[in-house]
């Protein structure tokens, strides 16, 4: 019967530790890309908008991607076109590039951002539910271990689903259609301002084969946090 009643307590509390765990829940999803957004910059030639959004501050990260990317060392940008011209254009992902004072931010997959920043925030919390077991520690943690290690793996997968989901792959855009998704650079190790940041777009116009190109230079922006990779070296998206 006291056998039976450690099995239980220990059930119990093993639920309750995993229950309590830190999830992935942003509130940004694929079909939110396209609809009317307040950009950050834009600009319109030959009948094409093209406009940038940011997500470097911590409220618009948390929200696309319950993390705040930035002081992990990932540029989070929402590149939107909508076409009200009579042209169709080709736009590639390899033709839209972010410059830091003149200098370009190295490109990130979707991937490689999810391992760099949301997966490492969400390792770090699932391990502090595992040492916040306290005095239990040492009674459970075979089973806190292995269900802390399937949880992870599973949410991790999620969050690389959702990072590749909203990012921007290329289209071909006919008139009165809009395509948006995410772009992610690289930013450098501790840097807490990003100042003279510009984002060029090259679009094809399949007709004439024109490459128009906008060029847009976004507002100086503050970190919440001097940007590092150091926390996203020590944890890699699980396999």
């Amino acid at each position: 019967m006291q056998l039976n009643r450690k099995l239980k307590f220990i059930a119990i509390f093993i639920g309750f530790i995993f229950t309590g765990c830190a999830s992935f829940e942003p509130g940004l999803r694929f079909h939110d890309l396209t609809r009317v957004r307040q950009p950050t910059v834009k600009e319109m030639l030959e009948g094409l908008e093209v406009s940038v959004e940011e997500f470097a501050s911590v409220s618009k990260s948390q929200q696309a991607f319950d993390t705040d990317l930035a002081s992990y060392g990932v540029l989070a940008l929402l590149v939107r076109l909508e076409n009200k011209g009579t042209e169709n254009y080709h736009v590639h992902q390899q033709d839209i590039q972010a410059f830091l004072e003149n200098h370009p931010l190295p490109f990130l997959s979707g991937i490689e951002a999810a391992s760099r920043a949301a997966t490492s925030e969400y390792v770090g919390k699932a391990l502090g539910w595992t040492v916040a077991t306290g005095p239990f520690f040492i009674i459970l943690w075979p089973a806190t271990i292995a269900g802390s290690a399937s949880h992870t793996q599973s949410v991790n997968q999620r969050i690389q689903q959702h990072f590749e989901g909203l990012m921007f792959n290329g289209t071909l855009l006919k008139p009165n259609q809009t395509a948006a998704g995410f772009l992610y650079f690289r930013l450098p190790d501790g840097i807490k301002n990003l100042e003279k940041l510009t984002v060029e777009v090259q679009v094809s116009e399949e007709r004439s084969g024109r490459r128009p190109t906008f060029k847009l230079s976004l507002p100086t922006l503050q970190l919440s946090n001097p940007a590092s990779s150091s926390a996203a070296s020590e944890t890699r998206v699980a396999e």
